[in-house]
């Protein structure tokens, strides 16, 4: 059942999440990137903030910019972190992805990002990761864009093409999130692939991405996903 994960930059933000009955906070700072890291003080203010009440994950940013040490600041209370691939297709990233995830706390899953818009941004194509994944035996996929200009993630990858993807991953038994500044009319178009979750950032925001999360658009959000799915 496709459940909704909701991006927050604060513990307020984070606070605002719970009570409207999100199924999975995400940790980010849109003024970042599309996976800006916000910072460890953050991490533990949010952590601190759900207090075990809902699953937590975190973005750590873009691997040409990540450091293994850095997975030390990662706070136990977190069951997922994630890293970008932009400007790394033509760099040895492989071995550089499975350090970074090798580095982080026994208790929190990586997450593999692929990236609709994989070409712009630099970043391997999608079979190159979900082989990365497959054979590391990551258990969690995260369908994204890079760059949040307006466009959409199905505006870089059809229907057709996104579904096969999400078919590979559910061969690899893997959590499936659709993200990529989707809109309510696509949303419906994506819910019948069954994608363990809708994550969103500017959707449940008044003003965009970086403007202040709206507990009436998540519930709005919230009220278009099977009625079971709700937390």
């Amino acid at each position: 059942m496709t459940r909704l994960l909701v991006s927050v930059r604060s513990p307020e933000e984070a606070s605002l999440a719970l009570e409207a009955g999100v199924h999975l906070i995400d940790v980010k700072e849109p003024g970042h990137g599309s996976l800006g890291a916000a910072s460890p003080r953050v991490w533990r203010e949010v952590a601190d903030c759900v207090a075990g009440l809902a699953p937590l994950s975190l973005a750590l940013g873009e691997l040409r910019e990540f450091h293994p040490p850095q997975s030390a600041s990662v706070p136990p209370q977190y069951g997922y972190a994630k890293l970008g691939l932009a400007g790394c297709a033509q760099h040895a990233w492989q071995d550089r992805l499975l350090e970074a995830w090798q580095s982080l706390p026994p208790a929190v899953q990586p997450v593999a990002v692929i990236y609709a818009d994989w070409q712009r941004a630099a970043a391997p194509p999608p079979q190159d990761v979900l082989a990365v994944a497959a054979a590391s035996g990551c258990r969690a996929i995260l369908l994204d864009t890079a760059e949040k200009d307006g466009s959409t993630l199905l505006a870089h990858c059809p229907l057709e093409e996104l579904a096969r993807l999400v078919e590979t991953a559910r061969g690899l038994a893997a959590m499936v999130v659709l993200g990529g500044s989707l809109s309510a009319v696509e949303i419906a178009a994506v819910l019948p692939l069954a994608p363990d979750y809708i994550a969103v950032r500017g959707a449940a925001c008044a003003g965009g991405r970086s403007g202040r999360l709206d507990p009436q658009r998540i519930q709005e959000l919230l009220a278009r996903l099977p009625q079971p799915a709700r937390r």
